[in-house]
C-alpha cells in the first residue's frame, strides 16, 4: 500500500479538487491510501473527498514543520501536489513529490522562481493536457499527460428533462477565467434577433453578483453549487464553455460523456478533448458564442449528432484509468512499496 499526501490549497469545488476527491474514491482498490493536506481556507462549497483532510496554514511560520510533521505522523510514502503554484510552496520534504500541472501560469510570472524550484525538486510531474505538457517545457522536464477521469456510467445513464424549450448551462466556479459574462452577451445579441434561450448556472465563487446583474432581463438561473451535476445535465440541451483558459476541464468531460452537445472556446485542452464532437469558437468573442448556440439551438440533428460524437469520444476517461496512470507515478518514484 502507497501512502500519498494530496497537497492543495482547498476542497473548494472545482475541477482540480473534484480530481482528488475522485482519486481518493478509486485509491482503495489500486493500493494506494490517500490523506488530503490543504494549506489555505476555502469559500463556498466544498468537495467532501472519502478521505481524512488535514488542514495547515501556510502563512503561519510553522506551516513547514507542520507539513513535515503531518507526513510523518501519516507515514506519507509520496506528496502528490496539485498545481505549480502548491509545487513552488512546499518546502524540500524527505519523501519524493509527483506534481501535476492544472492550469496554466495565467498571472503567476511573479511566483517563476520558485515555481521552477518546486518543478525541479519534484520527482516527476504531469499534467492533464497535452497543452499544459508543452506551455512547461521551460522547466526541461519530462512531463507525463494524464487526463482526467470521471464516474462514466454515472453519466452515461442521464435521463433527458427537458420542457420543449432550448436550454443551455454551464458547470464552472463563478470567475472572471470562466467568461460568464461572454456566455450573457452572446444571449443577448440572440435575444435582440427573438430567439429567447434559458441558460442554467451551476457553480459558486466571486463574481455571482455580476453575472446575476449582467443576466437581468433574460432567462438567466444562477443555481449555486449544484451537488447532483447529473441531475443538472440532463435539464439541458447544450453545455457551453466559453473560458479565457483551461487545462482539460472536468465538467466538459461529464458533459460530453452525458452526450450533450459541446459549445466551447479553443483554449488549453479544450481542442483536443472535443475535437469535431462539438463547437469550438473564438475566446471573448460574445459573437462566436452566439452564432454556435444559434446553430445548436436550431438544428436537432446537429445536436444529436455532436451529442453523440460527444459521448464516443471521452469513453477512455474513467476513474479507473486516471487511478492506474497516478499509481503508475507513484511506483515509479516509490519503486520498493508494493
Amino acid at each position: 500500500m502507497i501512502r500519498v499526501a494530496h497537497v492543495l490549497p482547498h476542497m473548494a469545488v472545482g475541477g482540480r479538487e473534484r480530481i482528488v476527491a475522485d482519486l481518493c474514491r478509486t485509491a482503495p482498490r489500486h493500493g494506494v491510501m490517500p490523506v488530503i493536506v490543504t494549506f489555505d481556507a476555502a469559500t463556498g462549497a466544498v468537495v467532501e473527498p472519502e478521505a481524512s483532510v488535514v488542514a495547515l496554514d501556510r502563512r503561519s511560520a510553522t506551516f513547514a514543520r507542520s507539513l513535515h510533521e503531518t507526513i510523518a505522523a501519516e507515514r506519507i510514502d509520496v506528496v502528490h501536489a496539485h498545481g505549480h503554484v502548491t509545487a513552488a510552496l512546499l518546502p524540500r520534504l524527505a519523501v519524493p513529490v509527483v506534481t501535476t500541472l492544472h492550469v496554466a501560469l495565467g498571472s503567476g510570472w511573479r511566483w517563476l522562481p520558485a515555481i521552477a524550484t518546486g518543478l525541479r525538486r519534484s520527482a516527476a510531474i504531469t499534467a492533464v493536457s497535452d497543452d499544459l505538457a508543452r506551455r512547461f517545457r521551460w522547466a526541461g522536464r519530462p512531463i507525463s499527460v494524464i487526463a482526467p477521469g470521471i464516474d462514466l456510467p454515472r453519466f452515461a445513464d442521464v435521463q433527458r428533462v427537458g420542457d420543449g424549450g432550448f436550454t443551455l448551462g454551464i458547470a464552472a466556479r463563478l470567475h472572471p477565467v470562466k467568461r460568464h459574462g461572454d456566455l450573457i452577451a452572446a444571449l443577448r445579441l440572440l435575444n435582440r434577433k427573438g430567439q429567447r434561450y434559458r441558460l442554467l448556472i451551476a457553480g459558486d465563487g466571486p463574481t455571482g453578483d455580476a453575472i446575476r446583474e449582467a443576466g437581468a432581463g433574460l432567462d438567466v438561473t444562477l443555481l449555486g453549487a449544484v451537488d447532483d451535476v447529473a441531475g443538472f445535465l440532463g435539464r439541458l440541451d447544450g453545455f457551453v464553455l466559453p473560458s479565457d483558459h483551461e487545462g482539460t476541464p472536468v465538467a466538459l468531460i461529464e458533459a460530453m460523456a452525458a452526450g450533450l452537445p459541446i459549445v466551447a472556446s479553443a483554449v488549453g485542452g479544450i481542442p483536443a478533448l472535443v475535437g469535431d464532437a462539438g463547437l469550438l469558437v473564438t475566446r471573448r468573442s460574445p459573437r462566436a458564442l452566439a452564432e454556435a448556440i444559434e446553430r445548436l439551438a436550431t438544428s436537432s440533428d446537429l445536436r444529436r449528432g455532436l451529442g453523440d460524437a460527444a459521448r464516443q469520444r471521452v469513453a477512455g476517461h474513467g476513474l479507473d484509468r486516471q487511478a492506474a496512470a497516478y499509481r503508475a507515478v507513484y511506483r515509479d518514484v516509490v519503486p520498493h512499496r508494493d
